[in-house]
């Protein structure tokens, strides 16, 4: 055998899987199942059509060019798919959604877009989505985040009328970590920390437990017009902890401690406070805003100014909680200090220091 072609015989016996990248210019569709492994460049539209599966095995590398034919700042390079998605890396080897740029920055690509996709639910696990201005986008769509980082995009991951479970996930370094509407969100064990914004959602039913929302510059979790669960999550080191406008549910089992402003801020909202660590927050432990619900067997203390800050017209009954000791009162703003404000009826405090899981 000829040396040149037992070089090349012993190359393909050991890399087989060596192949060309696969690269995407303009505007194109896949139609039928498609799997892609190494490496993949997308420059322009990829829409993956109804009836169509594209399958995204571990290690694959997808870098998209910075298209911005409007000017509008937004990377305009994206996977549109109407078809299933399914992206499933491995620990050992994720899977990597990037800019293709030699300097990238959020904004670079589009996104990862599941429009009224058809097949069945939409995958994506252990995969690693930057600079993207939305990392993934569902509309009309079923999808299930697992495992996976999404960091220095415009917005981590956008849901809009459509049904999304998130576990094991990281949020960091967005502009908004996670942000959605008209959807319902089942969202545990995640990170969500060292955003502007942490969660923005309206018009949702979201579920969030065992979950760190830590260190966003705005607001850590902000639900207006929605419907929630937060149980046994990690609310820190954020401007303002929970800010619930025009909402109802629960919060209870939560560490809420070491926010700028206000651990919880209720606006016109009717929520069951219980048993919560409500802790060392910068202004007051709870702020209510023509609020309703109950407050009761938390843990509300060492707030900076004040225990509970009422700012509406109408009175509200506080039932027993622990303000630091047994003897202590709480630091209350309302009708008694400024004139126009509703009175905190507040019931005698536990005697003792309620036992508040926080995982």
């Amino acid at each position: 055998m000829r040396p040149a072609i037992l070089i090349l015989s012993l190359v393909l016996l050991l890399f087989p899987m060596m192949a060309a990248a696969i690269e995407y210019h303009g505007e194109n569709t896949i139609y039928e199942d498609t799997v892609w492994q190494g490496e993949v460049l997308i420059d322009g539209i990829l829409t993956i059509a109804m009836g169509a599966t594209l399958e995204i095995r571990p290690g694959t590398r997808i870098r998209f060019t910075r298209i911005d034919t409007n000017g509008d700042g937004i990377g305009e390079s994206e996977i549109f798919a109407q078809g299933r998605f399914v992206a499933l890396g491995s620990k050992a080897e994720p899977i990597v959604f990037t800019s293709a740029e030699k300097n990238p920055a959020p904004g670079d690509w589009g996104a990862l877009n599941m429009m009224m996709s058809e097949n069945g639910e939409n995958l994506l696990e252990n995969c690693l989505v930057e600079y993207a201005y939305r990392g993934f986008h569902s509309h009309f769509s079923v999808a299930r985040l697992r495992s996976s980082t999404f960091r220095q995009n415009q917005r981590g991951a956008q849901f809009q009328e459509s049904t999304v479970s998130i576990s094991d996930c990281d949020f960091t370094g967005n502009f908004n970590g996670l942000q959605f509407r008209d959807s319902r969100v089942l969202l545990e064990n995640s990170r969500i920390i060292d955003n502007h914004w942490g969660i923005r959602a309206v018009f949702v039913d979201l579920q969030m437990r065992g979950s760190r929302v830590e260190g966003n510059q705005i607001n850590g979790i902000s639900l207006r017009d929605s419907k929630l669960q937060l149980q046994d999550n990690l609310v820190i080191d954020n401007r303002r902890g929970i800010y619930l406008q025009r909402s109802n549910g629960s919060v209870s089992g939560n560490r809420i401690t070491g926010n700028h402003e206000h651990g919880i801020y209720l606006e016109e909202s009717s929520v069951e406070v219980q048993g919560n660590l409500i802790g060392s927050n910068g202004r007051s432990g709870l702020k209510l805003l023509d609020a309703a619900g109950l407050i009761e067997n938390n843990r509300i203390e060492n707030n900076a100014e004040f225990t509970i800050y009422s700012a509406g017209v109408e009175d509200f009954r506080v039932g027993p909680n622990w303000f630091g000791d047994a003897a202590r009162r709480p630091d209350l703003m309302d009708g008694r200090s400024r004139e126009g404000l509703g009175l905190l009826l507040v019931a005698p405090a536990l005697l003792r220091q309620p036992e508040v899981r926080i995982f």
